[in-house]
């Protein structure tokens, strides 16, 4: 798992600079999943960067009984992506996240070759949890995620 974590942030990296016209700003965002996306209605958004967005589960974060946040986070990219020879377009993997020491662990992954989670290409499920520090990729997830549970609120409820 750690091995497909690796490989899917790399991957990420690499393709950051192949495509000049991918969304800069929140409108040209907008206007990207308008053309290209369907059923994120219900899915906040969480963050984006040269290669995608991420999303959260309209279910939200739950918070066990241990402290560790789980919640499912879906990857929308705006281009093809390679790992493990297989071109992907969208991911939905489920995260459990240590708030107080800013870790995370992908607990399982969903590959899919197409957008909008359609067409899928491969699984994986953690046996332990493979817990990874902080990083560019995982920062504006941890955040939601661990601000969900601080404020008890769902991360897709409106804020007051």
């Amino acid at each position: 798992m750690r091995t497909a974590a690796l490989a899917l942030a790399g991957a990420c990296a690499a393709a950051s600079g192949a495509w000049a016209a991918r969304p800069a700003t929140v409108p040209e965002l907008v206007a990207w999943a308008q053309a290209h996306l369907t059923g994120v209605e219900d899915w906040p958004l969480l963050g984006f960067d040269a290669t995608g967005m991420i999303l959260a589960s309209p279910e939200g974060a739950a918070l066990r009984p241990d402290g560790v946040v789980e919640g499912d986070l879906r990857q929308e990219f705006f281009e093809p992506v390679e790992l493990d020879g297989r071109v992907m377009r969208s991911a939905v993997a489920r995260w459990a996240v240590d708030c107080p020491g800013q870790r995370y662990a992908i607990l399982s992954m969903t590959l899919y070759a197409r957008n909008n989670l359609t067409d899928q290409i491969g699984e994986r499920t953690a046996d332990r949890p493979d817990w990874r520090p902080r990083d560019a990729m995982s920062g504006d997830a941890i955040d939601a995620m661990c601000e969900a549970v601080r404020n008890g609120i769902r991360l897709d409820a409106p804020q007051p």
